[in-house]
């Protein structure tokens, strides 16, 4: 008896009166057999089952990888193994299954193409020697097992391949019936070549009856036929639309808020399909989007294991483990949603203590999050595959990864999906691996497994146009219709190119040319117009990624224009608090009220409006008769009154942490600490020579000892410099003049300036003939900056007076001082004070400070050239910025906001 190809231009339209209960369906995925109302049964299960009545199975991913890694270093020994076996592997793939038997290819091919030709050979024979199949070749090996014949009805396989072709020869009984599209149009021509090898194989052609056509078959006719590409009257045109958004996300927002009309119209998700020719550029955002909209989207694209959050976590598991438990990537790693969720206590200890390694983190996290991490620890010598399992095992215990998975359906999947792939990793049991040949096997493994992007039950699905080829839908949405983007670009492949694949024709490799992937992209897009039975809506981008986008060409083919998209409603709560804030609106919802302080405050920063306490006008007058101030103090106050109010008042400081590197302020400690360590064995001793480089290595490693960390990093090596510095700077004669003696060292003081109560250290007092000389050490070759003048330049110089008519008469109160300077310890050179510097205007720069303390006028109003800025940990509470710090200079400076003086 014959067997049956049913043509038609709309096979779909055939299935209802061909689907009898004497025939297997079989169709390429569960969409389309939900379509037809059958269970799902396709070519690949059925192959499947046939080899493995033979004895044979298939190769696991990580297996094929293995063995075509040991083929690829057998025949061609790349230098960089990895990276080739990466690169070739889908090449080689496409060879396997254009061709039965690639020993039988002969004739003249370039030195590539009999390279992946005798790569493939090899391989192909190790998977025999374990009978195993590559998927590549499973049609050609299932066909030398024993098979017996079924009725089968086959409908879905529209670009039927050649191994598939040959399959469904051998495996279909009398009366079976191949549904196929191939109407007499140059789109169908790889179709009819098909058609008339199995007509030569025995098949019967049966042209169908014309049934009455749905919007999408009567569109997909128009793709073909130019003389309905003018007309409506195949169907009603309000079915069809084209919408341009201006960009990207507004094609999305707009495309995801009339699918949630039509959910809230009541017609059900299953009957409503997205379509995207990028999955991994639109799937991410898509699925963004609808949970804020509250539409039920499952987007069941694969993507790797390795981008999800569990494939982060274990990156940053080995990332940390080969590198000796560093500070960042383990702090990384315990905050990572999937491990010890930390809390602040446990980030303050941290930040104090600075942990490296191990035994230091292992440490605090027993202490504080009750987490044993040294289970963690592993040696480096070969261990057992299981044992090495076995260690990963431990480790999801100790973090309890299983559980925190549980939150997130997408983790969950992936968490059971490693458990399956380690079972297959673990496998010969005894075999002995070092850690880095199982730390790579194990990357493999997570690049290799998949997990599907948004998994779940219902709701509207996202697919791309291969996806969906013979399923039914009432309507759907095609996004990105735009010029490149569908149909895709045609690209090369790198390894096997279009012109090498047209020389293998002649050796009956069936390789798809360039043409054949242009046709077959369109004969996809054929298809996908097929599956709507009501109405289809196409979107594109004008602008995406900043670059201007045309409509696809499809478009002009099915002679249509785009329209403007019709005005979106207010879809979620988050689009609901942006139009109200725009419109002053007041919507009933719990965060409303302060969302809307906290965006008042923010406008008003932006505003001309007078400052307010979120500019640090607080209006709360601080009595500081009992304040001590220090020369810091007082330079912030005067440079910027917002960094005093922000530390001083607010005590908003930077948490306590430890630096991986010397800080300017550590490094400043350190040289002091030295001179004073040096210069006290001079009191001591008036006939040392202080530029000894014996006393000064002493000196240095006791000054080290107490403030250098013991774990800073690189401290070795920045050591010598420090000390060929202190060595220069002990060498010049500028140091310690002749005729000086140093008289105290690192003196602290107390006392009463311009009626503020003040505290310092004076770095060094040297006695000479004309009085006392006070001079502060600074490790920069500059003049440190002063406090605003009336100007606002930071150039009156407070802590030289402060130290003349302070700590002099506080220390010595019998005795003159003859001067006070600044000396640069890198510069080697003495700093006095500027003779460009307005020093007679520091009384009225101290009653301008006072002002503020009384008024409790605290302004972010730094000074010209923001010298108050440049050490400031205060710059994300303040937020200036040059219009805000204008306008509030602006505002200060007129008469009626002029603080008074005492």
């Amino acid at each position: 008896m014959a067997r049956f190809l049913h043509l038609h231009a709309n096979p779909s339209g055939q299935t209802s009166r061909l689907c009898h209960d004497d025939l297997t369906i079989i169709t390429p995925s569960r969409l389309v057999a939900r379509s037809l109302g059958r269970s799902h049964q396709s070519l690949q299960t059925l192959a499947v089952r046939h080899l493995e009545r033979g004895g044979w199975a298939i190769a696991s991913l990580l297996k094929a990888q293995a063995l075509f890694r040991q083929a690829l270093q057998q025949t061609v020994q790349p230098v960089d193994l990895l990276g080739t076996a990466k690169a070739w592997l889908p090449t080689v793939r496409s060879l396997l299954q254009s061709c039965p038997d690639l020993a039988q290819v002969s004739g003249d091919v370039s030195g590539r193409t009999a390279q992946l030709l005798q790569v493939g050979l090899t391989f192909q024979q190790m998977l025999k020697r374990e009978r195993l199949v590559d998927l590549s070749e499973l049609y050609w090996q299932a066909l030398e097992q024993a098979i017996a014949p079924e009725k089968l009805l086959i409908y879905g396989y529209f670009q039927p391949r050649r191994d598939e072709l040959a399959w469904i020869n051998r495996l279909a009984a009398a009366d079976s019936v191949f549904l196929l599209p191939a109407p007499d149009a140059p789109l169908f021509q790889d179709v009819r070549v098909s058609v008339d090898w199995l007509v030569q194989q025995g098949w019967e052609t049966v042209t169908a009856s014309h049934a009455e056509l749905t919007t999408g078959e009567c569109l997909s006719q128009r793709l073909l036929d130019d003389t309905h590409r003018d007309s409506n009257s195949l169907f009603e045109p309000s079915s069809i639309r084209v919408h341009r958004y201006p960009f990207f996300e507004a094609e999305m927002r707009g495309t995801l808020a009339q699918v949630k009309a039509l959910l809230n119209e009541g017609i059900p998700a299953r009957d409503l399909a997205i379509i995207v020719q990028d999955e991994a550029n639109y799937g991410p955002r898509l699925i963004d989007i609808a949970w804020e909209y509250g539409v039920p989207l499952r987007a069941l694209y694969d993507t790797p294991l390795q981008s999800t959050r569990l494939g982060a976590w274990l990156s940053l598991l080995v990332e940390v483990s080969d590198t000796g438990w560093p500070f960042e990537a383990t702090a990384k790693l315990l905050s990572h949603p999937l491990c010890s969720n930390p809390d602040g206590n446990f980030w303050a200890t941290v930040r104090r203590q600075h942990p490296v390694g191990l035994g230091a983190w292992a440490e605090i996290a027993q202490e504080q999050l009750s987490l044993n991490l040294t289970a963690l620890a592993h040696v480096n010598q070969a261990r057992r595959r299981d044992t090495w399992v076995d260690w990963w095992q431990t480790q999801f215990k100790t973090f309890d990864l299983r559980k925190r998975c549980a939150r997130w359906a997408r983790e969950s999947i992936a968490f059971n999906t490693l458990q399956q792939g380690l079972v297959e990793l673990s496998k010969p049991e005894s075999e002995q691996l070092t850690w880095q040949d199982f730390r790579q096997e194990f990357r493999d493994l997570r690049e290799a497994l998949t997990v599907p992007a948004q998994p779940g039950r219902g709701g509207v699905e996202l697919h791309k146009p291969t996806s969906v080829v013979g399923a039914r839908y009432a309507q759907i949405f095609v996004l990105g219709m735009a010029e490149g983007v569908l149909p895709a670009t045609i690209r090369n492949d790198p390894v096997l190119d279009f012109f090498e694949r047209q020389q293998l024709q002649a050796q009956h490799l069936t390789l798809p040319g360039a043409a054949e992937l242009a046709r077959r992209d369109a004969l996809s897009f054929y298809a996908l117009l097929q599956t709507v039975t009501g109405k289809i809506t196409f979107s594109y981008a004008k602008l995406a990624d900043r670059q201007e986008q045309l409509p696809s060409p499809y478009l002009k083919q099915l002679g249509l224009a785009p329209i403007a998209p019709p005005t979106s409603a207010i879809v979620s709560l988050e689009e609901l608090r942006r139009v109200s804030l725009r419109h002053g609106l007041e919507p009933e919802d719990e965060v409303w009220s302060r969302m809307i302080h906290s965006f008042k405050v923010e406008q008003h920063r932006e505003s001309s409006e007078a400052p307010n306490e979120y500019d640090g006008i607080i209006g709360i007058p601080l009595d500081y008769a009992d304040w001590t101030f220090s020369a810091s103090q007082l330079r912030n106050l005067g440079q910027c009154a917002f960094k005093w109010f922000a530390d001083k008042l607010l005590q908003l400081g930077p948490p306590m942490e430890v630096e991986e590197a010397l800080s300017p302020s550590q490094i400043g400690q350190l040289y002091h600490r030295v001179l004073e360590l040096v210069l006290a064995e001079k009191q001591q001793n008036p006939a040392l020579d202080i530029t000894d480089a014996t006393v000064l290595a002493e000196k240095l490693e006791i000054a080290e000892q107490a403030i250098i960390p013991a774990d800073l990093p690189a401290w070795s090596l920045r050591r010598g410099e420090h000390l060929r510095t202190l060595a220069l700077a002990l060498a010049d004669p500028n140091f310690l003049p002749a005729g000086a003696s140093p008289l105290r060292l690192e003196t602290t003081f107390n006392g009463e300036w311009h009626g503020l109560k003040v505290r310092g250290q004076v770095d060094r007092i040297d006695r000479i003939a004309d009085g006392l000389v006070l001079i502060d050490y600074k490790t920069g070759k500059s003049r440190p900056p002063g406090i605003q003048d009336r100007n606002g330049k930071a150039c009156i110089d407070l802590q030289l007076p402060l130290y003349q008519e302070a700590a002099g008469p506080d220390l010595f109160p019998d005795e003159p001082v003859a001067m006070a300077y600044y000396y640069s310890i890198r510069g080697r050179q003495k700093i006095a004070l500027s003779s460009k510097s307005p020093q007679h205007e520091l009384p009225d720069a101290i009653d301008r400070c006072k002002a503020h303390l009384k008024q409790g006028h605290y302004p972010v109003q730094p000074d010209h050239g923001r010298a108050a800025c440049a050490y400031c940990d205060f710059d994300a509470l303040c937020r200036q910025s040059e219009a805000q710090v204008a306008r509030l200079r602006q505002h200060l400076s007129r008469p009626e906001n002029t603080h008074g003086t005492d």
